[in-house]
């Protein structure tokens, strides 16, 4: 099959994706904007992304410039024209607000990855321009598609009767587990935003250091969260966005990984974690508690007290415990796995369109 994945702010999500279906030997695209805001602004890593992705053989388009800039119109055309060539048999999209992305696959097949069919509180609001492409990106899908079986029911209401497929966050699962630290360390990292919980865990920190003053909290990312993390020597905050190349370090310090959201669908960081072996507490919202190896690493949400208990009681976790959630990552969050489960999605896609 020929699958166009479009992406703006997850191009790093829909570049895994791309690589994903490519190795098992379909014909991708990756169409994206030319911004390296995802990547804290570093164009070097956004460029390590892309050529790997052509090492692989995706093809890429890249839409530059503004959203409304008169003079990119003749490179919009050109894309237009290369990408009529391409000749997608399905359009993966992941919510995005560009018109220009819109326009540019008009006419196809379209999927629509809904990553956060709740939004999450503190974001800034569209303008009336985002907020038109965003409809009618729903408008225009044939089939919906999120992370998580709960998330369902959030989608359901504004779905009306486009089908929603469940397929799971993809993530690339290592052979064998990280070792567990020789210290006690308990790891909050990825963008520290309103609805992370910032607060929720200093709050469980001052618990835990009643029954176990050794261990350390570790706060990494950016954002305007970070202020809430007080100035403590039991703390380290690292105040700043975190590059692909500091996250395997970050984890292999990590006993556990810690995400006490107040609203969530679901997280990547957890992903990354799991893939790794590293243990991670959740709370108990939309589809994070999926990511959990069991629900002893399920906290309520916005409860310091019962988030302090399930750490101290998993904090000492070894070995063992790491091959099991090793084990769970894959069976249940393998790109192979996302990649098998998203072409049956678009051959049955197809094949209902042609009977039409």
């Amino acid at each position: 099959m020929r699958i166009l994945i479009v992406c703006d702010f997850l191009f790093k999500y829909g570049a895994q994706q791309a690589r994903s279906l490519a190795n098992i030997d379909h014909d991708v695209a990756v169409l994206c904007r030319s911004h390296a805001i995802e990547f804290g602004g570093s164009t070097d890593e956004r460029a390590d992304v892309l050529d790997g992705l052509h090492r692989e053989g995706v093809h890429i388009f890249v839409v530059s410039g503004r959203v409304r800039s008169v003079s990119a119109i003749p490179a919009l055309l050109a894309t237009r024209r290369e990408l009529r060539r391409f000749d997608p048999d399905v359009v993966h999209v992941h919510e995005n607000h560009d018109p220009r992305l819109l326009a540019l696959t008009t006419g196809y097949r379209t999927v629509l990855t809904v990553h956060d069919p709740l939004g999450h509180p503190g974001a800034p609001p569209l303008t009336r321009g985002e907020d038109w492409a965003f409809r009618r990106w729903f408008r225009r899908a044939d089939r919906f598609v999120v992370h998580g079986q709960a998330l369902v029911e959030e989608l359901a209401p504004i779905a009306g009767r486009t089908p929603i497929v469940v397929i799971p966050h993809g993530t690339t699962v290592r052979s064998r587990p990280l070792v567990p630290p020789p210290s006690r360390n308990v790891l909050l990292f990825g963008r520290l935003e309103q609805y992370k919980g910032v607060e929720v865990l200093v709050a469980a920190m001052q618990l835990v250091w009643e029954r176990r003053p050794e261990v350390r909290l570790v706060v990494a990312g950016e954002g305007q969260a970070a202020r809430l993390v007080p100035d403590d020597p039991r703390i380290s905050l690292v105040a700043r966005y975190i590059p692909e190349s500091e996250v395997d370090p970050l984890l292999a310090d990590a006993s556990l990984v810690v995400l006490p959201y107040t609203q969530a669908s679901q997280s990547g960081v957890g992903l990354l974690a799991i893939a790794r072996g590293v243990p991670i507490v959740v709370s108990d919202l939309g589809a994070l508690p999926e990511l959990a190896y069991d629900r002893s690493f399920v906290a309520e949400a916005g409860n310091p007290r019962a988030l302090a208990d399930t750490i101290v009681r998993h904090v000492d976790d070894g070995a063992d415990v790491r091959r099991a959630v090793l084990g769970h990552a894959r069976t249940h969050f393998s790109w192979e796995r996302s990649a098998q489960l998203s072409i049956e999605l678009y051959r049955g896609l197809v094949t209902a369109k042609r009977s039409l």
